[in-house]
């Protein structure tokens, strides 16, 4: 699995831990927000650590974009000492809470939707908006207030969001004489009961064919504007379980990878899609560089489309499915005003890496991710306390009784949002996916692998 596959796996598989003030003291910190440090001129001869998972800062590849602009922070700032902490996924988590444990946290956190609100209310981060510039316009100030903003304080800085589209094969769908996604959606037509009939019509067992293929089962709670968590006025994880949204999700899930079996894919969505097999492929939007990849590579060989996801009956506010990463202070820094103008830079680095990596893609898709963006919808911010819900899914995709499959993991879901919601700091916790209880691995749902037959498999 490569680094970005993972670090968007992660963003629906990590598991809650427990909640603290927003901006409560730790170890070592020495102000209101916990940092020892405060101005430019105070934290000179600091050092200033990095945590960026699963990178390389002797890279010089394009996509390693974050070394200039460190290069570049240090040329400005030479009073202060900069190191990366190096960790791999499998790590870094480690790494950083073994650090704010010690009373010496890492100073900047590249830091993402699935450890919030866990981060900003255990006290792992803080508030940014007294060291960053709030009015950079490359800012994605939509999702940073859609995700990242708790009791009125800012905890991560994000330039893009990521939404959850729908990639489909236009020769697949002009061959049948299907109706257009993108049409139906420009008419307001894209709709769940137009997905589920266009994916089971182009669903053909004997070419082994699916309508559609996705890693991702928590985007039909997206799709419908819910999810297996929300939060309370005091950002306190809630179990939503029970919700009739919630509930129709479970069946569109059900019906589509067990009763009609339009969803599905052989060994992983995306090759399934490049090769022809999948019609439909539910993703987020980075991985429409990948597919212009796999043509060049001569991996893929048909032209294709981009639609947003198509919306539930709850979705009534056009919201889309999205994940998102920026970048954190850790609490109790003792360089936050530099932590700061790096972040500031880092910004406008990655606003600037977007911008070239989209000039290679259609500029109808750009505009389109761009306007989905505006209404962003984050489900896997919040489930990430219950491990994504993959469990559920699994279930629910074998054919399971969505009420039994309720309640089956109604009692287990309460256990861990009341954990999430604990102030034990000693809580076990994989990075990969769930809470380690005497495994490093967690379940990952994976629809008709076998033509038909539901598995399961490490998130490794």
């Amino acid at each position: 699995m490569t680094n970005l596959r993972k670090k968007l796996l992660l963003a629906g598989l990590s598991a809650g831990l427990a909640l603290l003030p927003l901006a409560g003291c730790t170890t070592g910190g020495t102000t209101e927000s916990g940092s020892k440090g405060g101005s430019l001129e105070s934290e000179k001869n600091a050092t200033l650590s990095i945590m960026i998972p699963g990178h390389n800062p002797n890279s010089t590849e394009e996509s390693a974009w974050q070394n200039p602009v460190v290069e570049e922070f240090r040329s400005l700032y030479p009073d202060v000492e900069v190191e990366f902490v190096n960790a791999g996924w499998d790590t870094w988590y480690e790494r950083t809470m073994s650090a704010y444990q010690s009373g010496d946290p890492i100073d900047l956190i590249n830091d993402g939707a699935n450890n919030n609100p866990r981060f900003a209310l255990k006290g792992i981060t803080q508030p940014l908006e007294s060291y960053i510039n709030l009015d950079n316009p490359n800012l994605h100030k939509n999702t940073m207030d859609a995700v990242f903003k708790y009791g009125g304080h800012y905890y991560v800085a994000v330039s893009e969001t990521n939404v959850a589209v729908i990639f489909y094969n236009k020769d697949i769908f002009e061959d049948e004489g299907m109706d257009d996604p993108l049409a139906l959606y420009e008419k307001g037509e894209w709709n769940w009961d137009n997905f589920s009939r266009i994916a089971a019509a182009l669903t053909d067992k004997e070419e082994n064919r699916w309508g559609y293929a996705s890693d991702y089962p928590y985007l039909f709670f997206g799709m419908n504007a819910t999810s297996m968590l929300t939060l309370d006025d005091n950002s306190r994880y809630q179990l939503n379980i029970d919700a009739p949204a919630l509930r129709q999700s479970l069946e569109m899930l059900q019906d589509g990878v067990y009763t009609s079996k339009w969803c599905g894919y052989d060994s992983d969505p995306w090759t399934t899609f490049y090769r022809g097999n999948a019609a439909m492929l539910g993703d987020f939007q980075w991985v429409d560089a990948q597919i212009l990849a796999a043509r060049d590579y001569g991996l893929a060989d048909f032209e294709y489309g981009v639609a947003p996801m198509p919306t539930g009956p709850n979705n009534t506010e056009g919201v889309s499915p999205i994940t998102a990463a920026g970048w954190a202070i850790g609490n109790g820094s003792d360089c936050p005003a530099h932590t700061g103008k790096l972040i500031d830079m880092l910004v406008d680095g990655q606003a600037a890496y977007i911008a070239k990596t989209n000039e290679s893609l259609d500029p109808a898709h750009v505009e389109l991710y761009q306007t989905l963006a505006q209404k962003p919808f984050c489900t896997n911010s919040y489930d990430s306390a219950v491990g994504g819900a993959y469990e559920i899914c699994a279930a629910v995709g074998e054919g399971q009784s969505i009420s039994q499959a309720i309640e089956k993991y109604k009692p287990e879901y309460q256990r861990k949002v009341d954990e999430a919601n604990s102030s034990n700091l000693d809580t076990e916790f994989n990075p990969t996916g769930g809470e380690t209880t005497g495994s490093d691995t967690d379940t990952t749902w994976i629809p008709n692998t076998d033509a038909g037959t539901d598995t399961t498999t490490s998130a490794e």
